[in-house]
C-alpha cells in the first residue's frame, strides 16, 4: 500500500500552528512573569564558561528553551538592582568553569562589591572549581565548596598556536606583510615558533594578569601571597577539605544540599518549597523587572555594543561561533541614536579584538561624524585592541578596565600561496592576460621582489594613516605614538600612562562621564537605550539568524578548545580567498587571553 505523502499545505499549516503555540506561552510567561516573584527571595546568578559582553537570547527563556546564561552587562545591572531590591534578601553565585577574559573578572567583582556595601550579602558556590572561579569567588562574603569535588589551582597559561608546519604539509604557505615584529598576529602562519617580541607581550600580559589574581584572592580570603603561591605550584589540585583548612573556602556542602538549607533559611521554615518559590534565577527576575532600572526622567544615554571581530558586511562572519558586527550594523545602530531626541549621550562600549582595516576606519568615520552631535564615551572591556582601539578614537572620554588589553596600533597583510598544493592535486593551470602584473597577485604563484614591494607599500599606506588617527585624536606627536605603537599591546593602567586611554574605569563610570558631558541632570537616572536590541521571535524566525532550530539543536565545538581556534582559523582563510590577490590587511590582536 502506498504511503501519503503529507502535502505542503499541511505542513504549512501546522508550522502556523506551532508558531501560535509558541507565541501564546511566550506570551503568557511574558505577563506573568511580574507577578511570580516571592515577597522574599534569593538571587541565584550562574557563572560558567565564557561571559559574553551581552546576551541575544531574552525572549527564548520566556519559553525555557534557553540555558539561562546571563552577559557581563545583565549580571552588573542585576548586582546594581539587587543592592535597591528589599525583596532580595541574598545573592547565589552559582559558578562552574569561568573561562573569560581577566578585565570581565574584575568587572562583575567590582558589581559584587557594591552590592555588599549595599547591605546584600553575597555567596558563592564552587562547582569544577579552578583559577578564574576562586578569583571570582573571592569578591563574595562567603564561599562554598563542593562536597566530593575538587579544586585545581594550577595557576594560568598562555597557549598559542602555529599553523606553518601543518598548513605547508598540505602545500599551502603564507607571504605576510607585517608593520615591525610587535604585530604578531601574523606569526601562526609565517612561523613554526613565537618571536622574541610576541614572547614578550605574552609574559608581560602573564605577570599582570598573574599579579592581579593572587593578590585579588590573597587580600579577600587573608592569606599571605607566599602560601597562596605554594598552593599552586606545590599542591595544585585540592579536595574541598583541604581548600577549607587553606582558607580558600569557608564551607563545604552538597549543592542540593546547599539549595534545600536556602529554601528553609528564606522560606518562612516550610517544608514544602519548590526552588521558585524561594530561588530566582537572574533570567527569570530580569524578564519580571523594569529593565535594567526605571528612569526618572525621559533623557536617557545610548549604548552601543561593539562586540567580536571588526568586519566589512555581515557577508564576512562565516559562522555563527563569534559573531562580529560590521558598517551597516554600526552606521545603523548610531542612526536610530541620533534619530532618538530623547537620547541625549552615547556610550560606545567594546569588546573586540579589531579585525578589517579598512571597516575599522569606516566606523571611526562615522563614529567621527556621530560625535558633532552628541558626545561619545567609549567604555572598553576585556578587549579594546588594534581596529577595536581605532574606534574609540571617536570618543570625547576613554574609559579602561585596569586589565583591559588594548593598543596593539599596527596593521598586517596575509597573502597565500598554493603553488606546492597545485602540484601535489596535479591541478593544472593555463593564464592569459592582458597588463604586464595581472597574473602578479594570484594565490596560485608567491609574489615576486616588485608584488612584495607593491604589497608592503599598500600595508605601510594604512598604517600610516592608523598612526595619523591616534595623533590626531590623542594630541599626541607621531614620534609619541610610534614609540607606543608598532602592535604593541598595553595593560589598561599603562594605556592611561602612555595617553592612549583618558582614565581607569568601568560601564558605570563611563555612563556617568556620558550623562556629564551632555549636561544632563546628574541627580536624575537617566534612561538606558541598548543598541543592538533583543532580538525578537520573528527576527529568530524569519531573518536568516541562527534561529530556534540551531538554538534548539545547534551544536558549536567547546569554546577556547583547539578544535574551536582551528576553526576560527579556517574562517580567516576563508576570507583571505574573497580578497583580491587572497590578500587581507588587518588591524587585529594575534591572540586573546583568557586565565583557566
Amino acid at each position: 500500500m502506498a504511503k501519503k505523502k503529507i502535502g505542503a499545505g499541511k505542513i504549512g499549516c501546522i508550522v502556523v500552528v506551532l508558531l501560535f503555540l509558541v507565541m501564546a506561552i511566550g506570551v503568557y510567561r511574558l505577563f506573568t512573569a511580574q507577578k511570580s516573584l516571592p515577597q522574599e527571595f534569593v538571587l541565584k546568578i550562574d557563572v560558567a564558561g565564557d561571559v559574553s559582553e551581552t546576551g541575544d537570547s531574552g525572549f527564548l527563556e520566556l519559553f525555557g528553551l534557553e540555558s539561562k546564561k546571563l552577559s557581563l552587562q545583565d549580571i552588573i545591572f542585576l548586582l546594581d538592582r539587587a543592592g535597591k531590591d528589599k525583596r532580595i534578601k541574598s545573592v547565589l553565585f552559582d559558578i562552574s568553569g569561568v573561562k573569560t577574559g581577566s578585565a570581565k573578572i574584575q568587572q562583575i567583582q567590582r558589581a559584587i562589591e557594591r552590592t555588599r556595601e549595599a547591605g546584600k550579602p553575597v555567596n558563592a558556590f564552587l562547582r569544577n572549581a579552578a583559577d578564574a572561579d576562586v578569583w571570582l569567588a573571592s569578591a563574595c562574603d562567603n564561599v562554598i565548596a563542593e562536597r566530593g569535588n575538587f579544586l585545581l589551582l594550577d595557576g594560568l597559561r598562555a597557549e598559542l598556536l602555529f599553523y606553518k608546519g601543518t598548513l605547508e604539509k598540505l602545500g599551502v604557505s603564507f607571504q605576510a606583510a607585517q608593520w615591525t615584529a610587535w604585530k604578531s598576529a601574523v606569526e601562526p602562519f609565517t612561523k613554526l615558533n613565537a618571536s622574541p617580541e610576541l614572547r614578550k607581550q605574552v609574559q608581560m600580559t602573564l605577570d599582570g594578569v598573574y599579579a592581579a589574581y593572587t593578590g585579588y584572592v590573597t587580600k579577600q580570603r587573608g592569606i599571605s601571597l607566599e602560601t597562596y603561591e605554594s598552593i599552586i605550584n606545590e599542591k595544585t589540585v585540592l579536595s574541598a577539605e583541604q581548600a577549607k583548612d587553606l582558607k580558600v573556602v569557608d564551607e563545604i556542602s552538597g549543592h542540593w544540599e546547599y539549595l534545600e538549607r536556602l529554601k528553609k533559611t528564606f522560606g518562612n521554615g516550610a517544608d514544602k518549597q519548590s526552588d521558585e518559590d524561594v530561588l530566582v534565577s537572574g533570567a527569570r527576575y530580569k524578564a519580571a523587572v523594569a529593565w535594567p532600572y526605571e528612569p526618572e526622567t525621559r533623557e536617557s544615554i545610548a549604548v552601543i555594543t561593539a562586540s567580536g571581530p571588526i568586519v566589512r558586511s555581515a557577508e564576512d562572519m562565516t559562522t555563527e561561533a563569534e559573531q562580529g558586527f560590521d558598517e551597516e550594523m554600526l552606521g545603523n545602530l548610531v542612526q536610530a541614536a541620533l534619530d532618538d531626541e530623547n537620547v541625549k549621550a552615547i556610550v560606545l562600549r567594546i569588546d573586540s579584538p579589531g579585525g578589517d582595516a579598512l571597516a575599522s576606519a569606516n566606523m571611526l568615520q562615522i563614529l567621527d561624524s556621530a560625535r558633532v552631535k552628541k558626545p561619545i564615551v567609549a567604555s572598553m572591556s576585556s578587549i579594546a585592541a588594534s581596529g577595536g582601539y581605532m574606534i574609540a578614537l571617536a570618543a570625547d572620554s576613554i574609559f579602561a578596565e585596569p586589565l583591559t588589553v588594548t593598543g596593539s596600533i599596527g596593521v598586517y597583510a596575509l597573502k597565500p600561496e598554493i603553488s606546492k598544493l597545485r602540484e601535489k592535486i596535479a591541478l593544472n593551470r593555463e593564464v592569459f592576460t592582458r597588463g604586464k602584473n595581472a597574473d602578479a597577485f594570484t594565490v596560485f604563484k608567491p609574489l615576486d621582489e616588485t608584488g612584495m614591494a607593491k604589497f608592503m607599500e599598500t600595508t605601510g599606506w594604512i598604517y600610516d594613516d592608523f598612526l595619523a588617527k591616534v595623533a590626531r585624536s590623542r594630541k599626541m606627536t607621531r614620534e609619541e605614538v610610534e614609540a607606543v605603537a608598532g602592535g604593541r599591546i598595553w595593560m589598561g593602567e599603562a594605556a592611561v600612562k602612555n595617553g592612549l586611554v583618558d582614565r581607569i574605569g568601568g560601564f558605570k563610570e563611563a555612563l556617568r562621564a556620558a550623562q556629564s558631558l551632555a549636561g544632563m541632570d546628574s541627580a536624575a537616572v537617566p534612561g538606558l537605550r541598548f543598541y543592538p536590541e533583543h532580538r525578537g521571535l520573528m527576527d529568530y524566525l524569519f531573518d536568516g539568524g541562527p534561529g530556534i532550530a540551531n538554538s534548539l539543536f545547534g551544536r558549536n565545538f567547546p569554546e577556547g578548545s583547539i578544535v574551536d581556534r582551528s576553526m576560527q582559523t579556517l574562517d580567516l582563510l576563508l576570507q583571505l580567498e574573497k580578497q583580491p590577490g587572497g590578500m587581507y590587511r588587518m588591524t587585529m590582536l594575534p591572540y586573546e587571553m583568557r586565565i583557566e
